[in-house]
């Protein structure tokens, strides 16, 4: 019996994306950026995201040899909203351990690399 199963990775990513959402909106508010607009865009974006992973999971209900390749795409999903999460948590001071944080930098430096080139 799987103690992990696809269903409990989605319910954790769920919890990731209202943490995030709120982490989001108390960023915003305090850098004087809250607007409707930017906040249905993300909205959205995670019902699409949400969407996405319940197909996922209807995929795993009619193919369950696909359980293993799913269950990485949704931890892939979770670890993008814990990024997004500790992004939102340093820009509102939050104490986060240094390494984290230069880990961070290190890997927004070579998107913005990538994206001059």
């Amino acid at each position: 019996m799987d103690l992990v199963t696809l269903e409990v990775l989605f319910i954790v990513f769920f919890g990731l994306i209202v943490i995030d959402f709120i982490t989001g909106v108390l960023v915003a508010a305090k850098q004087g950026r809250l607007k409707s607009r930017t906040c249905s865009n993300g909205m959205f974006r995670s019902i699409g995201e949400c969407i996405v992973l319940v197909i996922f999971l209807s995929i795993d209900y009619l193919i369950p040899n696909l359980s293993l390749m799913l269950s990485t795409f949704v931890v892939g999903f979770i670890f993008k909203e814990g990024l997004s999460i500790m992004e939102n948590l340093i820009q509102l001071d939050v104490w986060i351990p240094d390494s984290i944080k230069k880990m961070l930098e290190v890997g927004v430096n070579k998107v913005n690399s990538k994206e001059v080139k």
